[in-house]
């Protein structure tokens, strides 16, 4: 292959079950639970070629991305473009505690694009925010195996660029299932003409699952 051309892949890796009630966890810093921590660790345990860590400054990110890089001798880089859809005033609620707030939840739920969370991040400000991340990544990962540590979020709104699906389609997000603990991988080929990413799965589920 001319030497002008470059590689890279990338696996998104979402973080594993966390140590709370179900609830709507986007900015709010909750933990791993142990089962979590071990969907994690099985499913980077299938693929030790990875040059370097990117993560999520939330622990439930953070501190597996931390202990992987450290294990395996590998830079970590903490990037906070990557945090899930801040929720605003729903932010780090049970399910049971938002059953007050649910009509205000399912209009945001059909029509995500047009509901803002009191206090939070639109989709189109959570839209702009990932694809600045995205561009970070192409160019921080180019010519590299990069294990990235975020959230089900971030992970389909980068699948929502690449695949020119309409972001702001609810019916999106409901049906593309990003398990705990799974990984994403997309290769990217650079070359002097543009640089092509392709998916190569979506949500490999993790063993431990």
């Amino acid at each position: 292959m001319n030497s002008s051309y470059q590689s890279a892949i990338i696996d998104l890796l979402r973080h594993g079950t966390i140590a709370g009630d179900p609830g709507l966890y986007g900015r709010t810093d909750i933990a791993l639970s142990e089962s979590g921590w071990r969907q994690m660790q099985q499913s980077v345990s299938i693929d030790l070629q990875y040059q370097q860590v990117l993560s999520s400054p939330l622990q439930r990110c953070h501190r597996f991305a931390k202990d992987y890089s450290r294990r395996h001798a590998l830079q970590l880089t903490t990037d906070p473009l990557l945090q899930e859809m801040n929720f605003g005033t729903w932010d780090g609620h049970t399910f049971d505690q938002l059953q007050p707030r649910w009509p205000e939840l399912e209009k945001f739920w059909q029509t995500p694009a047009e509901v803002t969370p009191p206090e939070g991040e639109s989709l189109l400000g959570f839209k702009n925010r990932v694809e600045q991340a995205w561009q970070t990544l192409l160019q921080q990962c180019r010519g590299t195996q990069t294990l990235v540590v975020t959230h089900a979020g971030v992970i389909r709104m980068i699948l929502a660029q690449l695949l020119s699906v309409d972001w702001q389609s609810a019916d999106y997000y409901q049906r593309l299932r990003i398990d705990y603990g799974s990984i994403t991988r997309i290769q990217i080929l650079y070359t002097e003409d543009g640089i092509y990413p392709q998916i190569r799965f979506i949500g490999r589920p993790s063993p431990a699952i």
